[in-house]
């Protein structure tokens, strides 16, 4: 039961923002920007984001040739080149917002290892085709270089891509919470949207924890829970996609600079604090691997220590620490959706695995819908 006190000045919102990961927080900022005085609460299942805000792998990414070239099949060129602005775009608004040194973010270029000889022809194509977007070409073959690193010679050929970086998700998703704070925005976790309901002048939802279940009235709601939005609207063309990352015990001697990738972006890596951060693989089993439900597949971890072992540090002696997964959603293509579903209440999902580049952007533009 509510006291009096609460219900005069607590169960009531302007804005009601469903899940507090990055999109999430970026919509409650754009919308607390634009409208001072609104009133306006995260709601977050989780203790922490629940799904991969902060169990990525901390990469300002927008995508590797054989990536880009993948993402060709399901898209027209013209749509990956706005994708691939959006998702720079992206990025440099979070370092905007928040600052670099509040995200860790450093500007350390990104690398796709090639385990044959560089296509010059196709990376030449991607210059051309996204030297508008970043104001110069983005990618340079750096196989000459190939002898400064620990790769072994399964890995044939390495182009850069001079825009990339990396942060770090915990510094990031830790510096937005105490923005929130800050800015008086209410944030709920542990609670988990049971049911809403639009009551025509505003949205009735039911919001349980594990003591108890209580409604909320707010004027407008919207929904920044991406794999997990299908629950709520099923018509959606959102796919979950699991993804999985280990770090390796510290590692003596132990100097890579960059991020990187392979196998069509599917898998990265980089270093941090010693120790390789490692992941992805989904690839190998997609269709085990389209869950919402956290959790490690053997085969995935085999293949990524193998990888570990055999050609990205091959003359080291590793040990994996720990391992975690994360929660991604895809659709027949790549686009984020952004839309209304209601005067009151709007989506933004459907991330296709760059949050960490897009999340400050879709969060911005679906504040800005309502």
């Amino acid at each position: 039961m509510l006291s009096y006190w609460e219900k005069r000045e607590m169960i009531t919102t302007d804005l009601a923002v469903v899940g507090g990961g990055l999109v999430g927080c970026f919509a409650a900022l754009t919308y607390k920007e634009a409208n001072p005085n609104a009133r306006i609460t995260i709601i977050e299942r989780g203790i922490l984001p629940s799904g991969a805000s902060t169990k990525n792998a901390g990469f300002a990414c927008f995508g590797s040739v054989s990536e880009l070239q993948e993402d060709l099949k399901d898209c027209s060129l013209e749509e990956l080149v706005l994708l691939t602005e959006s998702r720079f775009k992206g990025i440099q608004h979070l370092r905007k917002v928040m600052g670099d040194r509040a995200i860790g973010y450093e500007p350390v270029k990104g690398y796709e290892l090639c385990f044959e000889p560089v296509s010059r022809d196709l990376m030449a194509f991607f210059n051309r085709e996204l030297r508008a977007v970043f104001g110069a070409d983005p990618f340079s073959d750096q196989s000459q270089s190939l002898s400064r690193y620990p790769f072994s010679s399964h890995v044939q050929g390495l182009i850069a891509h001079d825009f990339e970086g990396t942060l770090n998700s915990g510094k990031m998703m830790s510096a937005l919470h105490e923005r929130l704070g800050s800015l008086g925005i209410r944030y709920l976790s542990g609670c988990n949207l049971k049911e809403f309901e639009e009551c025509g002048s505003h949205v009735t939802i039911e919001v349980e924890s594990a003591l108890q279940s209580i409604p909320l009235h707010t004027q407008k709601l919207v929904f920044c829970t991406n794999a997990f939005t299908s629950a709520f609207f099923p018509d959606l063309d959102i796919h979950p996609g699991r993804g999985m990352v280990l770090v390796t015990k510290p590692i003596d001697g132990l100097a890579l600079q960059g991020s990187f990738h392979y196998h069509k972006g599917y898998n990265y890596f980089r270093a941090i604090d010693n120790r390789i951060l490692l992941g992805g693989a989904r690839h190998l089993d997609k269709e085990t691997e389209s869950t919402t439900d956290f959790g490690i597949h053997p085969k995935i971890k085999a293949q990524l220590i193998a990888d570990l072992l055999e050609f990205i540090l091959p003359q080291s002696t590793v040990e994996v620490d720990y391992e975690w997964s994360g929660i991604m959603a895809f659709g027949k293509n790549k686009q984020p959706i952004i839309q209304k579903v209601s005067d009151r209440i709007a989506v933004a999902a459907r991330l296709g695995g760059m949050g960490v580049a897009l999340g400050s952007l879709v969060g911005k533009e679906v504040a800005e819908l309502l």
